[in-house]
């Protein structure tokens, strides 16, 4: 259901509005068999308990000459179960809503589906310059998996619900995930 014409970024991830009403999910530990992902993917829905919680953000684009105002932003958050521990990223973008798994947190903090996310450095003064993805907040979280699965789908039908750039939907998205999620139920942004 798109809205309308989309545009590709350098590396073929659509920018634009064609949403299409889908959670797309990249696990890191894929078994390259779409029917055990998914399996695998439901029983986590069904029986993990979320820990910690993350908000991050990184630039639109590399062409950004700060990222105060404009960034994408996205959720990571932690979970341990009988099976291990895994760390996932969620966020909306384009054209879907992006799930990713891994044991790794650096698969799904500085990568969106399997490419190195966004990232700007210029030598000249690289402490100001290199963006690279960052933690705006952090909390401990007590929310089953399945609850946030319920809340987004059910109670807030963030499937539905259209990504325009120009109404800021990532970091939307992001903060009613976060606060979702996130222990003491505030919003408070983290000092670089």
């Amino acid at each position: 259901m798109g809205c309308s014409p989309s545009r590709t970024s350098e590396n073929g991830r659509t920018q634009g509005y064609d949403w299409s009403r889908k959670i797309r999910y990249f696990p890191y530990t894929s078994t390259k068999n779409a029917d055990t992902d998914i399996a695998g993917l439901m029983s986590h829905i069904n029986n993990d308990k979320i820990s910690r919680v993350s908000f991050y953000t990184t630039p639109l684009d590399k062409t950004q000459w700060t990222n105060l105002i404009l960034y994408h932003a996205y959720i990571v958050f932690y979970t341990e179960t009988s099976d291990g521990k895994f760390w996932w990223s969620l966020e909306k973008n384009g054209d879907a809503l992006i799930l990713q798994m891994s044991r790794n947190i650096e698969d799904v903090r500085d990568k969106l589906e399997g490419e190195e996310r966004i990232r700007k450095r210029v030598s000249i003064i690289p402490a100001v310059f290199d963006w690279r993805p960052a933690v705006k907040m952090r909390d401990r979280s007590s929310r089953k998996f399945r609850d946030l699965y319920d809340d987004l789908i059910d109670d807030t039908d963030q499937l539905n619900i259209k990504f325009k750039y120009s109404d800021e939907k990532s970091k939307k998205f992001a903060r009613i995930v976060f606060l979702k999620l996130a222990g003491s139920k505030e919003y408070r942004f983290m000092s670089p």
